[in-house]
């Protein structure tokens, strides 16, 4: 079994290229058992969807850039705090 650390490393791969399915079952029975690797998965794929988001609002004209809606700061927060991280107001 992979260590978690493993784990990590062969998910942040898995973003940039498909791994040899051996690699891809150790990494899912890994999943399987570990909260903390679970976790950590949503958490990368938060931040790899709102990069890509990002690279494409940053690619539009400045006309068509909006803020963030009240909705998605609510769904942004939700995933957070699902993912233990505590909600400070600024």
């Amino acid at each position: 079994m992979p260590s978690c650390k493993e784990v990590t490393a062969r998910v942040s791969e898995s973003m940039d290229r498909r791994l040899p399915l051996r690699e891809r079952l150790k990494v899912k029975l890994h999943l399987l058992i570990c909260r903390a690797c679970q976790r950590m998965v949503r958490q990368m794929a938060l931040l790899r969807d709102a990069s890509r988001r990002y690279a494409l609002d940053e690619a539009a004209p400045d006309a068509s850039r909006e803020a963030l809606s009240h909705e998605a700061r609510q769904r942004i927060l939700q995933e957070l705090q699902a993912a233990g991280h505590p909600h400070r107001d600024h």
